[in-house]
């Protein structure tokens, strides 16, 4: 074995050019020293200074008391407040608490639900909250959403915007903002705050339905909000046209109908509806709208949110069955059809007629709602039909479901017995049924605004989900 001084002897060499080499690259321009990130949360202090006086909760009186039902901010000076439209429409009474403790009653001027949107005046003059322009929020910018989630008021979250531009629901005509600062219910309506303090967008929903943050926070871009508050503020509503059709895209079918093109099946047409005067008929299939090429229900949306009742609309309609012949046909067809148009095309001037109004906030007592729901006659407890659109629908109660008592009321259900009272109406608080459904027994309160949670499709597969109303 060497002597450690040896070791060393063999050692210096190898030091002499380490050292050597570090000097050299010493001597060279290193890279600038990065300029350390700050933490997401530093900046928002200041901004939420700026914005929190403009904050607003938003109350509704639920079951005869008031309950945190979502959040609001201080859009225009005057003590106009904007919110979601979802956060009052069960409401016939609110109130709006400000950030300096104040309670107060709140008017509503007016809502619209397709872009989810109210408008709320208060007798006090909040600052209004400072707005961003359109177009400065980029992807990756960090972000602060500021609401009453599950009732804890003026609740801060920070997170970054996810994607600038993501389609929401089927019928929608907009976009919205994606981002992952923490949402649950009581923020929408809440504002959403870039690093200045200013509100680029207002929460609305959260991704999967999942009613708990999920790490996907929807919001509304500022710039519709304010389209859409402008035009409730001028006109109290908004009058949305309707079509009178249900409609789901071709694509859903085509496994079951191979060769089917692009476009929107009809599935039902309205009696009297401006669809069926037009000649719209279940079957056909909608492949242009206004000369546009539709291929999705968000297609048709975009074409129908400019127009207004009365306007004009021209459809591009062609059969089904003649746009996805068979195979070995298509060929045929094809070449006898002229070349810019696909087989037994024609097109269709539809004149657009008001959707119905929906009445959703009223002050004083809410109106009573049927049940909507039928018992087989001579004292059963059987339900033999479930009207459509009604509480018990809403409810998830159907045919074949079995009554056995109504609040705390048991029903007997012998043969020849006296035929059941059913209340008249559901009444503010619902009403609580006891329901058999095979082997299984469930309570189910059926409420006067009906369903909570969604939509119940016709029929029991999931691809009645695509089909939509227009």
């Amino acid at each position: 074995m060497p002597s450690p001084r040896r070791a060393a002897r063999r050692l210096d060499p190898v030091v002499f050019l380490v050292g050597c080499l570090a000097a050299a690259l010493g001597s060279l321009p290193g890279p600038a020293p990065l300029a350390a990130a700050p933490p997401v949360a530093d900046g928002f202090t200041a901004a939420v200074d700026r914005v929190d006086p403009s904050v607003v909760g938003v109350l509704g009186r639920e079951a005869g008391a008031m309950h945190d039902r979502g959040a609001g901010f201080v859009w225009r000076p005057g003590g106009l407040v904007v919110t979601a439209a979802h956060v009052v429409e069960r409401d016939t009474t609110l109130r709006v608490r400000l950030a300096d403790g104040r309670d107060l009653p709140a008017r509503l001027l007016g809502a619209d639900d397709l872009a989810d949107v109210a408008v709320l005046k208060i007798d006090a003059d909040p600052p209004a909250a400072p707005l961003a322009p359109a177009g400065t929020v980029r992807r990756g910018d960090p972000v602060a959403a500021i609401g009453d989630p599950l009732g804890f008021a003026a609740t801060l979250t920070v997170g970054h915007v996810s994607h600038t531009a993501r389609s929401w629901g089927d019928t929608s005509p907009w976009d919205v903002l994606q981002h992952d600062a923490a949402l649950n219910p009581g923020s929408s309506g809440g504002p959403l705050v870039d690093r200045a303090g200013r509100v680029v967008a207002m929460n609305v929903a959260i991704a999967d339905g999942a009613r708990r943050n999920v790490g996907i926070g929807l919001a509304l871009p500022i710039a519709v909000v304010e389209a859409i508050a402008d035009r409730l503020v001028r006109d109290g509503t908004i009058a949305r046209p309707r079509l009178g059709a249900r409609v789901r895209p071709a694509g859903a079918l085509r496994p079951a109908m191979p060769g089917l093109a692009d476009g929107l099946l009809v599935e039902a047409v309205d009696p009297g509806s401006p669809a069926a005067r037009a000649g719209l008929a279940p079957g056909d299939l909608v492949v242009a709208v206004d000369g546009r090429p539709t291929a999705t229900p968000r297609d048709l949306a975009r074409a129908l949110e400019p127009k207004r009742p009365g306007d004009a609309l021209t459809l591009t309609v062609a059969n089904a069955s003649a746009a996805s012949p068979p195979r070995a046909a298509t060929r045929s067809l094809a070449a006898a059809a002229p070349a810019s148009l696909p087989p037994r095309e024609r097109t269709l001037a539809v004149a657009l007629a008001a959707a119905p109004p929906r009445d959703r906030v009223a002050t004083g007592t809410a109106e009573p709602v049927g049940l909507g729901f039928t018992l087989e006659p001579g004292g059963s407890r059987l339900v033999v039909a479930v009207d459509p659109d009604t509480p018990a629908d809403g409810a998830g109660l159907a045919a074949g479901d079995e009554i056995l008592a109504i609040g705390d009321r048991r029903l007997d259900g012998e043969a020849g017995a006296d035929p059941v009272a059913l209340p008249a109406s559901t009444g503010e608080a619902g009403v609580a049924l006891l329901v058999r459904r095979g082997d299984k027994t469930r309570w189910l309160v059926l409420g006067p605004h009906g369903r909570l949670d969604g939509e119940a499709p016709f029929g029991s597969n999931a691809e009645a989900l695509t089909s939509h109303p227009f």
